[in-house]
Formats: C-alpha cells, sequence, structure tokens
C-alpha cells in the first residue's frame, strides 16, 4: 500500500518528473525499492530514535549496489533513486545530515536520514516489527574482501567467480541461518537497562556508548580476507557476536538462559597441536606474573595475538588498556617477553598467521554449529565461543572438544561462562511478573511473544 500511495504522489506532485503509472515489473522493483529504504530506517529507528542512516544517491554510487556479486540485484539504479526522491519528497524520510565533500577524500560522507513519524507509523500499521524483518535468502553470504587501503582503511570487497569452496561454504552457511532464525535470542534487560550498560562500558572504556543491539540482524556471513580463501573466513553480522561481554551473559535463548563456551586461547592451541605438542591448559599461564589477574591474562591473550596478527613484531601498537602496573614491562619490552616466552612458536610472531588460523577457527566454528543445526538446537557463535540453553552446556563441550580433535588430532580446553542471576523459562511458565506485563508484554518479552505469534502464523 505505501509504494502505491507513493506512485500516485509521484503523479500529483510538481517535484517529481512522472507522468503515468510504471509497468507491473517496474512497479515491483519500485515496491521492493521503497521497502528496502524503510526498513533500513525502520531498523536504525527500532535500535536508537535517534540514529542516522548514510543513504548514497547518484549513478556512480548506486550502480554498484545494485548489481554484481554483492549487490541488491532485485533494485535497479534508475528505480531506487525514484524512490528516494518520492519519498523525500512525501515527507517519509527526513534528511538529517548533508552530503558533504571532504576535497582530501578522507571524510568525505554520504547524505543521512531517519524515518519520519509518518512512515514509523505505516510500517507498525502493516505489521511491520523487529522480528517480522530479515535480511533476505538471496543476499550473498561468502564474502571476499582485498587488501587495506592505506587512504581509506577500509578493505574493498573483492568480485569472484563461480568458486567450489565459496559455493559448498554458501550452502553449509544457509544451514546455519536457517537454525539461528528458528530461535529467537534476546537480552533479558530493560531496554534502558542496556543503554545504561552501554553507557557504562563505554565511559570505561572512554568512549562514545554503542546503539543497542539490532535484534533484527539474526543471521550470519563469513568474511575472508587479502583476496586468499585461507585467510580469514570467521563468522559476522549477528547482533550478539559484537555484543560486549559484560552484557552478552544476560542473553536469553527462546527465553531460557544461556551458557557460553570458549576454547582456552584457540590460535595458541591450533598451533601446539599442529607441532604436535602437548596443549597446556592455559597457553598464557607461563606469561602470568600475577597469579589469578584476569586483566594481567587479557593484556597477554590480547598483546600475543596482536603478534599473530602483524606482519613484524615491531608493527602491533599500543593495545587498549595496556598497563605497565599490571606488566612491570614497557609495550616494546612486553612485546619481547611474549615472543621470548614461547620459543616454539617464536617464528610465527610477526609472521601475518592469525588470519591463516582465524581460517582455521571458522572451519571450527562452522562444524560446531552444523552439529546442533542438525539436532534443531540453537548455537550463537561469537568466533571462539559458542551460547546455547543453559541445559545443552555439556553438549556443547563434547561437541567443540570433539570438533577439535578431530581438526588437529588433540583435545583443546573449553571453559563455560554462565550469566548471573537471569530467568530461566520452564515449559508454560511466564517470565513476566505483572499483570500489565502479560496483557502488554515489552521489551524482551514482547519481542519473544511477537516471535512465536508470527511462528504461529507461518
Amino acid at each position: 500500500m505505501l509504494a502505491e500511495n507513493l506512485q500516485e504522489t509521484e503523479i500529483d506532485s510538481a517535484e517529481v518528473d512522472r507522468e503515468r503509472r510504471r509497468s507491473a515489473s517496474a512497479f515491483s522493483k519500485f515496491r521492493d525499492a521503497v521497502q528496502a529504504i524503510a526498513l533500513d530506517l525502520y531498523r536504525a529507528h527500532l535500535s536508537d530514535h535517534n540514529l542516522e542512516v548514510g543513504i548514497a544517491a547518484g549513478r556512480p554510487a548506486t550502480q554498484p549496489m545494485c548489481s554484481g556479486r554483492y549487490g541488491a540485484k532485485f533494485l535497479s539504479a534508475r528505480t531506487f533513486e525514484d524512490a528516494l526522491k518520492v519519498m523525500r519528497s512525501a515527507k517519509m524520510i527526513l534528511m538529517t545530515t548533508e552530503y558533504w565533500d571532504d576535497p582530501t577524500k578522507q571524510e568525505s560522507r554520504v547524505r543521512r536520514y531517519q524515518a519520519s513519524p509518518s512512515l514509523i507509523e505505516a510500517l507498525q500499521g502493516a505489521g511491520a516489527s523487529v522480528v517480522a524483518i530479515q535480511r533476505r535468502a538471496d543476499a550473498e553470504g561468502i564474502v571476499l574482501k582485498g587488501k587495506k587501503n592505506k587512504r581509506t582503511g577500509k578493505k574493498p570487497r573483492v568480485p569472484y567467480g563461480d568458486v567450489v569452496f565459496a559455493n559448498q561454504a554458501r550452502d553449509r552457511l544457509h544451514i546455519i541461518n536457517h537454525m539461528l532464525l528458528d530461535h529467537w535470542a534476546d537480552l533479558a534487560l530493560p531496554d534502558e537497562d542496556v543503554k545504561r550498560k552501554l553507557t557504562e562500558i563505554a565511559k570505561q572504556r572512554d568512549k562514545t556508548p554503542a546503539h543497542p543491539p539490532d535484534f533484527s540482524a539474526r543471521t550470519v556471513h563469513r568474511v575472508f580476507n587479502n583476496k586468499d580463501w585461507e585467510q580469514g573466513g570467521r563468522f559476522n553480522g549477528a547482533w550478539w557476536i559484537n555484543c560486549p561481554s559484560d552484557l552478552r551473559r544476560n542473553i536469553v535463548i527462546n527465553g531460557k538462559r544461556t551458557v557460553e563456551v570458549d576454547y582456552s586461547g584457540l590460535h595458541a592451541a591450533m598451533l601446539f597441536a599442529e607441532l604436535g605438542k602437548h596443549i597446556p591448559d592455559d597457553p598464557y599461564e607461563r606469561c602470568l606474573r600475577q597469579t589469578g589477574s584476569p586483566k594481567e591474562r587479557k593484556l597477554i591473550k590480547l598483546t600475543f595475538n596482536a603478534l599473530l596478527n602483524a606482519d613484524s613484531v615491531q608493527q602491533p601498537s599500543k593495545i587498549e588498556g595496556y598497563s605497565e602496573d599490571l606488566t612491570g614491562l614497557g609495550w616494546d619490552d612486553f612485546k619481547r617477553f611474549i615472543v621470548n616466552s614461547y620459543p616454539e612458536l617464536k617464528h610465527h610472531f610477526g609472521s601475518g598467521v592469525g588470519l591463516r588460523l582465524q581460517r582455521k577457527d571458522s572451519d571450527l566454528a562452522e562444524v560446531i554449529m552444523l552439529k546442533f543445526a542438525k539436532r534443531r538446537y540453537a548455537c550463537l557463535p561469537v568466533h571462539d565461543s559458542f551460547i546455547v540453553h543453559h541445559e545443552m552446556e555439556d553438549v556443547l563441550i563434547d561437541t567443540m572438544k570433539t570438533a577439535f580433535q578431530d581438526m588437529f588430532g588433540a583435545v583443546g580446553e573449553v571453559k563455560p561462562e554462565i550469566g548471573d542471576d537471569l530467568p530461566v523459562a520452564k515449559t508454560g511458565e511466564v517470565l513476566i511478573e505483572d499483570i500489565g506485563g502479560l496483557l502488554a508484554p515489552r521489551g524482551c518479552e514482547g519481542r519473544l511473544q511477537a516471535f512465536w505469534d508470527m511462528r504461529g502464523k507461518k
């Protein structure tokens, strides 16, 4: 209905050059363009009412967006521009930041928009909600990137042809995403508490607070690096992957408490296994000077992995949160201390081996998620850790150990992190205590109820 009304607006408007209605095929593309713009802005609104969305205009920007390996092939550049123009004319979308062309080409930005109140009202009246929004099934989920552009600091997406590995990985990805869409993951906190915690975390890190999670981002894609299928490959895209660890302990799946289990020092364990050496229970323990200090261990872990990812031992700059009070050493001395503590791995530091190890840990993650998908259980990936229903902890640990042993011929240690004081829903039990909440559930309870309602209609 929205697209039909906008087409009539085009014909009646003096600002838009259109005299007649589109053909059926052209209107289909116009409707898809309107929907793409509207839902993108609606997703931003649901996450944060102040969030802006950059939308590029002009044929040089829209043509690549609508074609190629990564383009939205259901759109056409011309129709997208028509949709953007009439939605602005009809005050359905509001431009909040003007286009700016930086003469140095370092910080240019596209126009930024927000959904107008009338668009929000129209979408909600048509049944739009966070649980109803899904990534298109035909969107490319296997992404190959090139090397980082020194000017922009970004890695461009690289087109590729009919690659057997990519085709097979895409088929497996569809199975994993079907599993993820079959369950509802959320945070068992009031939405205002989520915002407050994100603000507290940002203050601790001296950063701008992150936007609340986009709960519609429920599927994953794989990203490979440096035009090389053997580098990278990790799963990205789902909201919980970038969720701070302080908040992840509050994740619930289908309203039930979860447990997160990770591999202990995964990349170090992989390298030990490849050398045929014993894998320590804690590969970072030999560097600890203050026994039992989690902050010191975290610095060791981050520095260890930064050295594996770097092209030289001198390259890594001081990591966030580094403290001489914890290590007793300056940054350069601390890096040398880490390298000298692992003589058997010394040749790997400064070699850039980290991306090759990411390919292996992503393959490991794929195996684990496929096993859960086969059982129709939920398993949320967070790179080298996984989140499942708390009663599945033992199943997850066994699956992780078996997968590691099958791939590397050795057993890697895994450890659980269980959220505290989270609600556990039993069969037939409702997590809402007040009667008003029962009649009109809000926040995570409301989203879960909407998810079950949507599932019931299928």
